[in-house]
């Protein structure tokens, strides 16, 4: 019997009412005075038919000044759901423990230093973690945003991952997400009219998703993941880290470092989860920014590892291929000066001014410095010195 944790973020902020800066950010953490999402996915854990896994919640909090407040409202909420099943937390002070605990066992500190709730890649780290420490065959991740409704989603989770296909082993499984009425296509209509012509990802990533998950067989590689519905063998987590350097997308760059690696990532078209997230409140300007940034780092990643034909643009396509190509400069500029035009016709000064910053970015050619290859290889590394140094410790009180 293969040991499974399922792992779980959940994201917090401060009450609206209390003015305290971010030090960390993150698309809709909840305000502290709200209950936000984690006890609807918790509550529908009922719908499933098995219950033979154990629970880790992931605590992160996008400011220091509230990360205790933070943690005892995560215990009162998951509380209830104890007495069912094996739950526990992991958050910034018995992580804080366990890198100390490891530093005084003379673990490098650069291993030691990837234990962190900083951003997207750091909380999937730990939600790697979670289930090395735990000593499990399997880590299924999900989102706090999403509701169960599959009563066979375990069974379907653990089908296939550790078990061999043409001789080799099938070492990660994704699922996807659907919406309330069981769609996974992503609204078209709605895309704004400045990303149309050069920016659409959404009719890019509804491409991909009608030619993996809407056509047979069931189970086949793919070029993108969900990260709040994926099954991980321990085999590949402890070998392979997301990428702290990329602050969103670190489900598909995590494939890219899979395949990097040497490893596949298929997707099973019967793997569903119900997506139900609150509604983003960034402005177009910073959440394009988080694109562009996203995309020229996966870019140059791409190309640097060009010798590798499943890290290839076209192995890739339609997404996020598309979107990691010799174009990718010229496509962000164009849609920016589309954004740039609307905020110029209302009068909004700040948003000009943040579409010329965006602008300069691309400019600047930053990112294009970056030699990946060497990071990658220097994050490994360390990587799988933590790994090896917390295996089967447990999960600290």
């Amino acid at each position: 019997m293969q040991k499974i944790t399922m792992v779980i973020p959940t994201y917090w902020g401060p009450s609206k009412d209390k003015d305290i800066g971010e030090e960390k950010v993150f698309d809709h953490p909840t305000p502290l005075d709200q209950e936000g999402t984690i006890g609807r996915v918790l509550e529908s854990l009922k719908v499933l038919e098995r219950s033979d896994f154990s629970i880790v919640l992931i605590v992160a909090s996008t400011s220091s000044k509230i990360e205790k407040e933070v943690v005892n409202k995560v215990k009162d909420i998951s509380r209830p759901f104890r007495r069912k099943y094996d739950l526990k937390l992991l958050h910034h002070k018995n992580l804080e423990s366990l890198r100390e605990k490891l530093l005084s066992k003379n673990v490098i500190p650069d291993a030691c230093s990837l234990i962190n709730l900083d951003n997207y890649s750091s909380v999937r780290n730990i939600c790697s973690i979670a289930g090395i420490l735990n000593d499990s065959d399997l880590v299924v991740f999900i989102d706090d945003d999403e509701v169960f409704e599959d009563s066979n989603f375990i069974d379907k989770a653990v089908e296939h991952v550790g078990k061999e296909r043409d001789g080799e082993k099938i070492l990660a499984v994704a699922g996807y997400y659907t919406n309330s009425d069981g769609n996974y296509r992503l609204d078209e209509a709605g895309v704004p009219f400045w990303k149309r012509e050069s920016w659409n990802n959404v009719i890019a990533m509804n491409q991909a998703f009608d030619q993996i998950i809407g056509k047979r067989p069931r189970l086949k590689l793919t070029p993108f993941v969900f990260g709040g519905n994926m099954v991980i063998h321990r085999e590949l987590l402890v070998s392979v880290p997301f990428d702290p350097a990329i602050t969103r997308g670190e489900d598909i760059d995590f494939l890219i470092n899979a395949r990097i690696s040497g490893k596949k990532f298929w997707l099973d078209n019967t793997l569903s989860i119900v997506h139900r997230p609150p509604s983003k409140k960034s402005p177009q300007w910073l959440s394009f920014r988080e694109d562009i940034k996203r995309f020229l780092y996966e870019k140059k990643k791409v190309n640097d590892h060009s010798h590798i034909k499943e890290v290839s643009r076209n192995a890739l396509m339609p997404y996020p291929g598309l979107f990691v190509g010799e174009d990718l400069e010229d496509r962000i500029l164009k849609a920016n000066k589309l954004l740039y035009r609307e905020y110029e016709e209302a009068g909004r000064r700040y948003g000009m001014e943040q579409c010329d910053i965006n602008e300069e970015i691309v400019k600047s050619g930053k990112l294009r410095d970056i030699d990946t290859r060497t990071w990658l290889k220097r994050l490994t590394s360390n990587w799988r010195i933590l790994t090896r140094a917390v295996a089967g410790v447990g999960i600290p009180d």
